[in-house]
């Protein structure tokens, strides 16, 4: 795993966590998280610069009460613009009667530090937006010309709780498989061959 490809408020962390076989940080957050229904769009296309603007690549899943649900949405800011909030949604891998990739891609964004404020989970019967703590943890650098993945962030509830518990973890293999899902429905962009430069060099 290489340092670079996690944001730099995670990576002291991982430090001591990699001892443990693993990379992840985990919040327990008060269930008023858990807010609105919204809906966000997938690209149709990622025709962006490669050149001036950077690529940012979000993974989630949520398990609450034995129910499984996948990312749909993400609502990022710049950490100097917090004003202007940017939406994206999951694409679907397939065609349009296909399930959500469970991956939410970002493009056109400028250089520069974001933050994600907000994410959409979704599954058969049932919709959830929750909010992410105001903290470094989702914060994340943005370079022109480079593609970033975020890592997965996992949502639980335990059993009993009215509390969520966040976990930000990174694996190699999944943002390998993250990325390949992009490249498969994306495949005329002229980020494919960043991102597939970006995945050898995991």
């Amino acid at each position: 795993m290489k340092w670079t490809n996690l944001h730099p408020a995670t990576s002291i962390i991982c430090l001591v966590a990699i001892l443990l076989n693993g990379c992840g940080i985990t919040e327990k957050i008060k269930s008023n998280y858990q807010v609105t229904i919204e809906s966000y769009y997938a690209p149709d296309d990622l025709n962006s610069d490669t050149q001036s603007t950077g690529l940012l690549l979000v993974d989630a899943v949520s398990e609450k009460s034995l129910n499984s649900m996948s990312l749909s949405g993400v609502a990022i800011v710049n950490t100097n613009k917090p004003g202007k909030i940017i939406f994206s949604g999951s694409f679907k891998p397939g065609s349009f009667l296909s399930q959500i990739s469970g991956v939410v891609v970002i493009q056109d964004l400028q250089p520069g530090k974001y933050r994600i404020i907000k994410i959409n989970t979704w599954s058969a019967n049932m919709w959830e937006t929750i909010f992410m703590p105001d903290t470094r943890e989702y914060e994340i650098e943005i370079s022109a010309g480079k593609p970033v993945y975020f890592g997965q962030i996992k949502v639980r509830q335990p059993t009993g709780s009215t509390d969520i518990e966040l976990n930000i973890n990174y694996d190699k293999n999944r943002e390998t498989e993250a990325w390949k899902m992009v490249v498969d429905k994306y495949n005329a962009s002229p980020w494919v061959k960043k991102i597939n430069a970006h995945v050898f060099g995991l």
